[in-house]
Protein backbone atom coordinates (compact mmCIF):
# COMPACT_ATOMS: atom_id res chain seq x y z
CA UNK A 1 0.00 0.00 0.00
CA UNK A 2 1.00 3.49 -0.71
CA UNK A 3 1.54 6.54 1.74
CA UNK A 4 -1.61 8.45 0.41
CA UNK A 5 -3.38 4.78 1.27
CA UNK A 6 -2.79 4.96 4.60
CA UNK A 7 -3.21 8.19 5.40
CA UNK A 8 -6.68 8.24 4.25
CA UNK A 9 -7.98 5.12 6.48
CA UNK A 10 -5.84 7.02 9.46
CA UNK A 11 -7.89 10.21 9.01
CA UNK A 12 -11.16 8.25 8.29
CA UNK A 13 -10.57 6.12 11.33
CA UNK A 14 -9.92 9.55 13.67
CA UNK A 15 -13.12 11.10 11.92
CA UNK A 16 -15.05 8.22 12.95
CA UNK A 17 -12.90 7.56 16.90
CA UNK A 18 -11.81 10.59 17.90
CA UNK A 19 -12.74 13.83 16.35
CA UNK A 20 -16.27 13.66 18.52
CA UNK A 21 -14.67 13.76 21.39
CA UNK A 22 -12.59 16.69 20.64
CA UNK A 23 -12.87 20.47 20.16
CA UNK A 24 -11.76 21.31 16.76
CA UNK A 25 -8.43 22.99 16.88
CA UNK A 26 -7.53 19.64 19.16
CA UNK A 27 -8.95 17.88 16.27
CA UNK A 28 -6.75 19.39 13.52
CA UNK A 29 -3.70 18.73 16.12
CA UNK A 30 -4.75 15.18 16.09
CA UNK A 31 -5.35 14.71 12.11
CA UNK A 32 -1.87 16.28 11.77
CA UNK A 33 -0.15 13.51 14.86
CA UNK A 34 -2.48 10.89 13.25
CA UNK A 35 -1.32 11.37 9.26
CA UNK A 36 2.44 11.18 10.86
CA UNK A 37 1.44 7.82 12.47
CA UNK A 38 0.43 6.42 9.07
CA UNK A 39 3.81 7.10 7.32
CA UNK A 40 5.88 6.42 10.46
CA UNK A 41 5.51 2.90 10.16
CA UNK A 42 7.11 2.89 6.41
CA UNK A 43 10.05 4.76 8.02
CA UNK A 44 11.97 1.78 6.83
CA UNK A 45 11.98 1.86 3.42
CA UNK A 46 15.29 1.71 1.39
CA UNK A 47 16.44 4.48 -0.34
CA UNK A 48 16.31 1.88 -3.90
CA UNK A 49 12.65 3.16 -3.12
CA UNK A 50 13.22 7.05 -2.82
CA UNK A 51 10.72 7.83 -5.59
CA UNK A 52 7.94 6.30 -3.64
CA UNK A 53 9.21 7.46 -0.35
CA UNK A 54 9.87 11.70 -1.54
CA UNK A 55 6.51 11.64 -2.80
CA UNK A 56 4.82 10.04 -0.08
CA UNK A 57 6.63 12.94 2.36
CA UNK A 58 5.89 15.91 -0.37
CA UNK A 59 2.07 14.81 0.32
CA UNK A 60 1.89 14.77 3.74
CA UNK A 61 4.42 17.68 3.95
CA UNK A 62 1.73 19.43 1.96
CA UNK A 63 -1.32 18.21 4.15
CA UNK A 64 1.06 18.99 7.50
CA UNK A 65 1.60 22.26 6.54
CA UNK A 66 -1.94 23.31 5.64
CA UNK A 67 -2.87 22.41 8.89
CA UNK A 68 -0.47 24.42 10.82
CA UNK A 69 -1.25 27.08 8.61
CA UNK A 70 -5.32 26.88 9.23
CA UNK A 71 -4.65 26.51 12.77
CA UNK A 72 -1.45 29.53 13.05
CA UNK A 73 -3.07 31.85 10.76
CA UNK A 74 -6.94 31.16 10.36
CA UNK A 75 -7.80 30.38 14.12
CA UNK A 76 -4.67 32.01 16.01
CA UNK A 77 -3.62 28.94 17.41
CA UNK A 78 -0.22 28.14 19.34
CA UNK A 79 -0.04 24.62 18.29
CA UNK A 80 3.47 24.26 20.46
CA UNK A 81 1.45 25.75 23.74
CA UNK A 82 -0.86 22.43 23.34
CA UNK A 83 1.45 19.71 22.06
CA UNK A 84 3.20 18.31 24.88
CA UNK A 85 2.79 20.85 27.32
CA UNK A 86 3.07 19.37 30.56
CA UNK A 87 5.91 16.81 29.86
CA UNK A 88 9.16 17.77 31.01
CA UNK A 89 12.28 18.48 28.92
CA UNK A 90 14.09 15.15 29.69
CA UNK A 91 11.04 12.89 28.94
CA UNK A 92 11.20 14.48 25.29
CA UNK A 93 14.35 13.63 25.13
CA UNK A 94 14.16 10.46 26.03
CA UNK A 95 11.10 10.02 23.61
CA UNK A 96 13.19 11.75 20.89
CA UNK A 97 15.99 8.87 21.94
CA UNK A 98 13.31 6.00 21.41
CA UNK A 99 11.98 7.25 18.13
CA UNK A 100 15.37 7.60 16.36
CA UNK A 101 16.61 4.54 17.33
CA UNK A 102 13.39 2.72 16.51
CA UNK A 103 14.15 4.40 13.01
CA UNK A 104 17.78 2.92 12.48
CA UNK A 105 16.62 -0.30 13.90
CA UNK A 106 13.99 -0.49 11.39
CA UNK A 107 16.15 0.60 8.63
CA UNK A 108 18.72 -2.13 9.86
CA UNK A 109 16.60 -4.99 10.03
CA UNK A 110 14.24 -3.88 6.61
CA UNK A 111 11.12 -3.58 5.48
CA UNK A 112 7.60 -4.66 7.65
CA UNK A 113 10.37 -5.94 10.10
CA UNK A 114 10.62 -4.24 13.57
CA UNK A 115 8.31 -0.99 12.40
CA UNK A 116 5.89 -3.58 11.67
CA UNK A 117 5.96 -5.41 14.85
CA UNK A 118 4.23 -4.91 17.97
CA UNK A 119 7.10 -4.02 19.87
CA UNK A 120 8.05 -1.17 17.17
CA UNK A 121 4.53 -0.16 17.76
CA UNK A 122 5.21 0.17 21.43
CA UNK A 123 8.41 2.03 21.65
CA UNK A 124 7.23 4.27 19.00
CA UNK A 125 4.57 5.37 20.90
CA UNK A 126 6.50 5.50 23.73
CA UNK A 127 8.28 7.92 22.64
CA UNK A 128 5.67 9.93 20.86
CA UNK A 129 4.08 9.72 24.36
CA UNK A 130 6.71 11.27 25.93
CA UNK A 131 7.30 14.10 23.84
CA UNK A 132 3.33 14.70 22.90
CA UNK A 133 1.35 13.48 25.82
CA UNK A 134 -2.30 12.52 24.91
CA UNK A 135 -1.36 13.45 21.21
CA UNK A 136 0.31 9.74 21.12
CA UNK A 137 -3.23 8.34 21.26
CA UNK A 138 -3.80 10.37 17.49
CA UNK A 139 -0.40 9.02 16.49
CA UNK A 140 -0.93 5.90 17.54
CA UNK A 141 -4.58 4.94 15.67
CA UNK A 142 -2.58 5.95 12.34
CA UNK A 143 0.23 3.76 12.94
CA UNK A 144 -2.20 0.74 14.38
CA UNK A 145 -4.29 0.94 11.05
CA UNK A 146 -0.94 1.04 8.81
CA UNK A 147 0.05 -2.03 10.13
CA UNK A 148 -3.81 -3.19 10.02
CA UNK A 149 -3.91 -2.49 6.42
CA UNK A 150 -0.50 -3.73 5.22
CA UNK A 151 -1.90 -7.41 6.39
CA UNK A 152 -3.38 -7.45 3.18
CA UNK A 153 -0.32 -6.81 1.62
CA UNK A 154 1.89 -9.35 -0.96
CA UNK A 155 4.29 -9.07 1.72
CA UNK A 156 4.54 -10.84 5.27
CA UNK A 157 4.59 -8.28 8.30
CA UNK A 158 6.62 -9.90 11.02
CA UNK A 159 4.34 -8.88 14.01
CA UNK A 160 6.35 -10.86 16.34
CA UNK A 161 9.83 -9.64 15.51
CA UNK A 162 12.27 -10.82 16.17
CA UNK A 163 10.72 -14.50 16.46
CA UNK A 164 9.69 -15.81 12.65
CA UNK A 165 6.68 -17.32 13.64
CA UNK A 166 4.75 -13.76 13.55
CA UNK A 167 4.81 -13.26 9.53
CA UNK A 168 1.86 -12.70 8.21
CA UNK A 169 0.03 -11.49 5.29
CA UNK A 170 -3.43 -12.36 3.25
CA UNK A 171 -1.98 -11.92 -0.33
CA UNK A 172 -5.09 -9.65 -1.43
CA UNK A 173 -3.49 -6.17 -2.31
CA UNK A 174 -0.88 -4.47 -3.90
CA UNK A 175 0.07 -0.85 -3.75
CA UNK A 176 -0.86 -0.88 -7.35
CA UNK A 177 -3.65 -2.85 -7.27
CA UNK A 178 -7.57 -1.75 -7.40
CA UNK A 179 -8.09 -2.55 -3.64
CA UNK A 180 -5.21 -0.09 -3.11
CA UNK A 181 -7.97 2.92 -4.90
CA UNK A 182 -10.47 1.60 -3.13
CA UNK A 183 -9.26 1.83 0.12
CA UNK A 184 -7.62 5.39 -0.93
CA UNK A 185 -11.39 6.74 -2.32
CA UNK A 186 -13.30 5.10 0.70
CA UNK A 187 -10.93 6.76 3.32
CA UNK A 188 -11.72 9.86 1.75
CA UNK A 189 -15.07 9.56 1.50
CA UNK A 190 -15.36 8.30 5.17
CA UNK A 191 -13.55 11.20 6.30
CA UNK A 192 -15.63 14.04 4.09
CA UNK A 193 -19.24 12.08 5.41
CA UNK A 194 -18.09 12.24 9.30
CA UNK A 195 -16.46 15.69 9.42
CA UNK A 196 -19.52 17.39 7.45
CA UNK A 197 -21.60 15.45 9.69
CA UNK A 198 -19.73 16.67 13.21
CA UNK A 199 -20.03 19.86 11.64
CA UNK A 200 -22.25 22.44 9.69
CA UNK A 201 -20.87 23.33 6.41
CA UNK A 202 -21.14 27.21 6.90
CA UNK A 203 -18.79 26.61 10.20
CA UNK A 204 -16.28 24.67 8.28
CA UNK A 205 -16.46 27.39 5.09
CA UNK A 206 -15.99 30.13 7.91
CA UNK A 207 -12.74 28.49 8.82
CA UNK A 208 -11.34 26.94 5.57
CA UNK A 209 -12.68 29.76 2.87
CA UNK A 210 -13.09 33.05 4.64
Amino acid sequence: MTGKTHAAVGICGAAFLLVPKVDIKTALVGLGFCIIGSYATDADLKVSKAGHVFSDAIYAGVILTALYLILTLKMHYNVSALVGKDMPSQLKITGALLIVGSIIIGRITGHRKYMHSLIGFFVMNLGVGLIAGSFVIWFGLGYALHMIVDLLNEKPEALLFPLNAGDICFHVASSDGILNWVLVAGGYVGFIYKITSIYNLSYLHSIFIR
